[in-house]
């Protein structure tokens, strides 16, 4: 059998797996990360989630097209998958599969699937056009594919702080750096119509930290994960920031998180385009 990560371009992923980034990935659900495209899918549909990460989303998609749909999901990362694989199996969920696949070059034959979801993941690429056109290769006539993709562009931060502002210089800068885009929400239906989805249906969702639980869980995370993770490890190595520097952007994280008044907002782009 073919190792399909052998013989395609290896992106690389500015977030890395991380267990900060993980537990993050792990904490979204199908019912906000989909719900612009899960009224289309729909029993029997059989459905590919490419950059599947933990599985959390695909066992939500999975348990949406019950009782005789099912889902499959891949993404680049063994490790990933092989949790996505023992949470399914955990959960006694049936009708989903999860492979270690590139989507750049699935490797499965044209017109195989009904639907094809991504979330977050055409930011992270140095060529979205060309995994869109891949998508589109592997849907049936008729099928559909939904992608969804923030836009750090379209930030709303109070109270305003110098580090917080040097992280979205960094994160922009290490996500340029490997040949991803942080605006990319904003280049979506560009995206889509270049790899040939006629007229894509474009919507936008908020994602918002005001409540308290909400602040400590966005802004913990990102103060661990700029030490800790990929991205902080990639802005050292690719000159944008030292390590005091990133100490004092996690650090930032943390008192913006028990600021009076603390508010963080971005702004989701959904697209839906349907191969003709």
């Amino acid at each position: 059998m073919t190792d399909y990560r052998s013989v395609i371009k290896q992106e690389k992923y500015t977030h890395g797996h991380h267990e900060s980034v993980v537990a993050a990935h792990s904490a979204r659900r199908a019912s906000e990360t989909a719900a612009f495209v899960l009224p289309e899918l729909k029993s029997p549909m059989r459905l590919l989630d490419f950059g599947c990460g933990p599985g959390t989303i695909t066992i939500d998609l999975a348990e949406h097209l019950l009782p005789n749909g099912s889902v499959l999901g891949i993404d680049n990362s063994k490790k990933v998958i092989t949790q996505a694989r023992n949470l399914a199996a955990e959960l006694g969920i049936e009708n989903i599969e999860f492979e270690v696949r590139n989507i750049y070059e699935t490797g499965y034959s044209s017109a195989s699937f009904d639907a094809v979801y991504g979330h977050q993941v055409l930011q992270h690429l140095s060529d979205p056009v060309k995994a869109l056109k891949e998508a589109w290769r592997v849907l049936k006539s008729g099928g559909i594919c939904g992608v969804r993709e923030v836009d750090w562009g379209a930030s709303a931060v109070f109270p305003s702080d110098q580090r917080l502002c040097k992280f979205f210089d960094v994160y922009n800068k290490v996500a340029k750096r490997n040949g991803g885009d942080a605006f990319a929400g904003r280049r979506l239906k560009h995206w889509f119509i270049n790899a040939g989805f006629i007229d894509p249906t474009i919507t936008t969702s908020t994602w918002t930290f005001a409540e308290q639980n909400a602040l400590k869980w966005w802004g913990g995370q990102w103060a661990d994960r700029i030490l800790n993770s990929e991205i902080g490890e990639q802005a050292i190595e690719y000159g944008f920031a030292n390590q005091q520097e990133l100490k004092e952007i996690s650090q930032g994280w943390l008192d913006w998180l028990e600021a009076e008044g603390a508010f963080f907002a971005f702004i989701q782009v959904e697209a839906i385009g349907m191969k003709f």
